[in-house]
């Protein structure tokens, strides 16, 4: 999933700007974070339901009702489970004590989604709802609709993907951050490997805004799409722009080429930063 910057740790690339600007500032940094583990933690459940789209596609059309999912942590449940009635809920079901997924996450509670029709057919509406729904410990709350908007001319499949009302909770229970998104995703690998959920490749678009747990407002603007896959734990490729409230906006480069490491640029007041996400 998407994953902007948890934890910054920032050197000068250019030693001669240190008497021009410190390191970012505050409100910055604690808007970055915030902004990353809001849509690092929206993501998954964007990959919940994109698993569980799918599955409900695959087990209506082999007949199976119930299935173990991610490793074995959660049970899927199709109703009704039939090739005809429509709507469907699809519940995906993690228990109520964490469990360790195979991608190294650990979850409790349940996500339930309204699926108007295949997930793959043109039209199709997603309305997720997490209920109790914990990823390592952090509370997740809001409604998030996908709809199919169809194949576009290099053959891959959108998905409109919007966020409302997003809360994120830390594991100590007090500190939350809001959250609201709307973004694009283009399906351009791994669509057809059923069995391997784990290539999943994808561009996203589009725009983020929130407060932080610090009470102040932002807002990100993806300026050039952003390259996320399930096989790897950071943005792979793009570029955004985040502001905080009147401050001036920062630059956050992920790099040209599709690449798996941590390793990102920002830029602040002309001044160009490593960081490192974790």
């Amino acid at each position: 999933g998407v994953v902007y910057l948890i934890q910054i740790s920032c050197k000068k690339d250019n030693k001669e700007n240190d008497n021009n600007t410190s390191t970012p500032l505050s409100d910055e940094i604690v808007a970055a974070s915030d902004d990353a583990v809001s849509s690092n933690m929206f993501d998954d459940v964007f990959k919940q339901a994109s698993f569980g789209g799918k599955k409900m596609d695959d087990s209506l059309s082999g007949k199976f009702n119930k299935t173990t999912f991610a490793g074995g942590c959660a049970i899927v449940t199709i109703t009704p489970f039939d090739l005809t009635s429509w709507p469907k809920t699809v519940t995906v079901d993690f228990g109520t004590t964490n469990c360790l997924g195979n991608d190294g996450r650990y979850r409790r509670g349940t996500v339930i989604m309204n699926i108007t029709s295949w997930y793959r057919d043109s039209g199709c509406v997603i309305t997720v709802t997490p209920q109790n729904y914990y990823v390592n410990d952090y509370k997740i709350e809001g409604t998030k609709v996908i709809t199919n908007l169809g194949r576009n001319s290099s053959n891959h499949l959108l998905y409109s993907v919007v966020v409302t009302n997003g809360k994120v909770t830390d594991p100590n229970g007090s500190t939350y951050r809001t959250w609201n998104s709307t973004s694009e995703h283009e399906w351009i690998n791994g669509e057809n490997t059923v069995l391997n959920p784990w290539d999943d490749e994808y561009l996203v678009t589009g725009t983020a805004n929130g407060i932080t747990r610090t009470g102040k407002n932002y807002t990100i603007v993806i300026t050039t799409p952003l390259n996320v896959c399930t096989c790897c734990r950071w943005i792979r490729s793009g570029q955004l722009t985040l502001t905080v409230d009147t401050h001036n906006p920062i630059y956050i480069d992920y790099g040209p080429t599709s690449s798996c490491d941590d390793e990102a640029s920002v830029t602040v007041n002309g001044v160009n930063y490593v960081v490192h996400m974790n």
